[in-house]
């Protein structure tokens, strides 16, 4: 009897091992604010990893494509919900992962007899009240955290720092569209470096080179919130002309 709280963190040390090790690979998705609203960026082999899920809230993320369609699905099902039960105007990104997905997926993690969800998840609202934090990032244990100005979620802590520690010298909220693109190309670059080597040379040439390598063989998948779109959906998927301007300045 006396060992089975030993054996429970066991458990969980080897369930965060074992997700550690699924997701390693996975392509980073960066989150930043533009003029006109906020940029999510990725790059993804197939499936779609970047929907809209309530109006002015965006859902990304990362892992085993089964798992994110599933939490996708339960966020929009929760704001659908409460938009029915309360309102609209009572739906906002705080709300959706303290009391919706966060401990949706700690309580999976935490029953050691059922699957996790393997997957990290990036959340991202347009203008949200009180001046609070634009971007969510919750993990595979249901753990989250928010942060105002640029966001990620990656395979590993090294490649998140990276991307973060880019993403906080690109500015504040006052570049173009083109130029948000070219900085979420750069953090994803600096993020998939150092996912792969955590001592890889970062500096602004060598990410550089490295995107002028891997682009071309990659498929880019962006969309924004946009404030400037008329009607209560601000969320669209950029069209491959709008990618192409900022692809081009490292694909020749």
């Amino acid at each position: 009897m006396h060992e089975e709280p030993y054996r429970w963190v066991e458990a969980m040390r080897n369930r965060r091992d074992y997700l550690d090790d699924q997701l390693q690979n996975a392509s980073p998705v960066v989150g930043l604010p533009y003029t006109q609203g906020v940029l999510l960026l990725t790059t993804t082999p197939g499936p779609r990893k970047i929907f809209e899920v309530y109006n002015q809230i965006a859902f990304a993320a990362i892992g085993h494509p089964a798992d994110m369609e599933k939490l996708r699905k339960v966020v929009i099902d929760i704001a659908h919900t409460e938009a029915f039960n309360l309102s609209a105007r009572d739906i906002n990104l705080q709300r959706l992962v303290s009391f919706g997905i966060g401990p949706l997926m700690k309580t999976a993690f935490d029953e050691i007899f059922r699957s996790p969800f393997t997957a990290r998840v990036l959340m991202v609202e347009l203008d949200p009240p009180n001046q609070q934090d634009v971007f969510y990032t919750i993990d595979a244990d249901g753990s989250f955290a928010s942060r105002q100005y640029g966001a990620t979620v990656s395979g590993t802590a090294a490649s998140a720092e990276g991307i973060v520690a880019q993403l906080d010298g690109a500015g504040g909220d006052d570049l173009s569209l083109e130029e948000a693109l070219q900085r979420g190309l750069e953090a994803w670059g600096v993020g998939r470096l150092l996912g792969r080597d955590p001592e890889a040379d970062v500096a602004a040439g060598a990410v550089r080179d490295y995107l002028g390598e891997v682009l071309p063989d990659l498929k880019v998948e962006a969309a924004v919130l946009d404030r400037s779109i008329n009607g209560k959906t601000k969320f669209r998927l950029l069209a491959a002309d709008e990618l192409d301007a900022a692809l081009a300045a490292y694909v020749k």
